[in-house]
């Protein structure tokens, strides 16, 4: 059956004739045109037609006696037929279809990749606003104008580039070096005092040393000069060394005299919602103020495909649990020894290297509050890195 048959639709018929062979000649004489023909017997025959000589062949048929019977429909015009009796399916056929055209034009699915430093969120998150996002056109994000915009909201990244294959486009980026590591070499760059000090020891290794061993010098003051007087011509170059000096630092920490305990669990309830991109569609009212009587859980369970592609859907589950209460006292020692071993943490992390020497320190109880007083003297290295301006004279007349 070629198409054009099979588009105008095609019947499979049997005929019961006293005279096959008389019958056969009528329909030649009617200009009906018949098909694959095979006798069934002595007096029966099957045949195919065309669709539309069904009519005047049945009309034949009776005016001649004969018995004609309808066996079986075939070709697209009679599956055309059959589908427009099943709406449902027709319409699921079109939703498909649509689809294939529409999927492979859209952005679904998103990763980044080259970062080490930068979050992958903030990256999704600044593409998100940029125009790469769920559902955007694949046009769209393969722009430069999307790339520029993708890289002035995120200033930590030197280069952005964007692929797309099927429905996933690929972030690939390059994060900018460190500004103290990408520091050129002909630079000119000092060494200033960080903090008030007494100068104990000093080891210059370039630049022009100022300062002495046992001197005392102020927060700002040039320690090391980037440029040295040479004679015939000053010497211009980064200075490096290493200087440490005895510092004064003050501290004062505060904490609570009671805190509350948590004691055996009363009771659980859950609050869910649904996060569809940034919106949120709460499925849960009146879930409560959280206190110190109660803790929370929040829990993200998204949509996942095979292959891990995440789709931005996600069931939100909060979880609530309620907890008896009580109050403890915190010891004046217990007081003391918590604070000193803050304070000590924190001066050393405020020091590029260094240590605390001695302490003097005072804790005392006041309107239910903990409160220390210290002074430390430490010695730690003071120097820090500045970059000379055309014209210093670091403080000397010129």
């Amino acid at each position: 059956m070629d198409l054009w048959k099979s588009l105008a639709g095609m019947l499979e018929v049997e005929l019961t004739s006293a005279e096959p062979e008389a019958a056969l000649g009528a329909i030649s004489t009617r200009g009906i045109e018949i098909f694959r023909v095979e006798q069934k017997g002595e007096l029966t025959m099957r045949f195919r037609i065309r669709r539309k000589d069904y009519n005047m062949l049945a009309a034949l048929c009776e005016k001649r006696g004969e018995t004609l019977k309808l066996l079986r429909k075939s070709g697209l015009y009679w599956a055309g037929r059959q589908l427009l009796r099943r709406p449902v399916l027709l319409a699921g056929m079109a939703f498909f279809l649509a689809l294939v055209l529409y999927l492979p034009s859209r952005v679904f699915f998103i990763r980044v990749e080259g970062n080490v430093t930068v979050p992958t969120r903030q990256i999704l998150e600044a593409a998100g606003e940029s125009g790469i996002c769920f559902g955007a056109s694949r046009r769209q994000v393969r722009s430069e104008k999307v790339k520029n915009a993708l890289l002035s909201a995120v200033p930590q990244l030197q280069w952005a580039g964007v692929n797309t294959a099927g429905c996933v486009a690929t972030i690939s980026v390059r994060e900018r070096t460190d500004a103290q590591a990408s520091q050129q070499e002909w630079e000119v760059t000092s060494i200033v005092a960080a903090r008030d000090g007494y100068i104990l020891s000093g080891t210059v290794t370039r630049g022009n040393a100022l300062f002495q061993v046992g001197q005392a010098v102020k927060a700002g003051q040039v320690l090391v000069s980037g440029y040295t007087d040479c004679g015939i011509c000053i010497q211009a170059t980064r200075a490096e060394g290493e200087i440490t000096a005895q510092t004064n630092r003050t501290l004062e920490a505060v904490t609570p005299s009671q805190w509350v305990l948590r004691g055996e669990e009363t009771g659980v309830h859950r609050k869910y919602s649904l996060l569809f991109g940034k919106k949120r569609i709460n499925l849960w009212k009146d879930s409560g103020i959280l206190d110190t009587t109660c803790g929370r859980m929040y829990m993200e369970y998204y949509v996942t495909l095979p292959g891990g592609f995440q789709l931005p859907l996600a069931l939100c589950v909060e979880e609530f649990t309620s907890y008896e209460t009580g109050t403890a006292e915190l010891p004046q020692s217990g007081a003391e020894e918590a604070l000193t071993e803050y304070a000590d943490s924190y001066l050393l992390q405020q020091m590029v290297a260094g240590e605390i020497r001695s302490r003097l320190q005072t804790v005392c109880l006041d309107g239910g509050i903990y409160r220390l007083k210290g002074s430390y003297v430490c010695v730690e290295m003071i120097g820090r890195v500045q970059r000379e301006q055309i014209g210093d004279t670091n403080g000397k007349n010129s």
